[in-house]
């Protein structure tokens, strides 16, 4: 038996265990998807209600930390500009003004 023909059938006894370990993980997650999915279709309407309040309060949440972080940033940022613009005024005021005469 040549060493090619050797090579080709382990490769095709070795294919077999190679996509079932591929296929396991896929069909488990599969499975989750559509179990989730038809329970929460099978859910009753007051559960319902309750996730779309709970949604909309996480959505006015999200809305109001920004609106209370938006000027935090904002200002947090000027400060930043304003103190590189005086460091850089500081070191040019000091490369200019000064006079080498010994």
């Amino acid at each position: 038996m040549a060493l090619g023909v050797a090579r080709d059938i382990s490769l095709i006894i070795l294919i077999v265990p190679a996509c079932l370990c591929a296929l396991l993980p896929a069909a488990m997650a599969f499975g989750a998807w559509y179990l989730t999915r038809r329970t929460r279709l099978a859910l009753p309407p007051r559960i319902r209600a309750a996730r779309s309040v709970v949604r909309r309060s996480r959505d006015a949440i999200d809305r109001g930390t920004g609106l209370v972080t938006k000027p935090i940033y904002f200002y947090e940022t000027q400060s930043a500009r304003l103190r590189a613009m005086w460091r850089t005024l500081v070191s040019l005021r000091g490369t200019h003004g000064r006079t080498d005469n010994g």
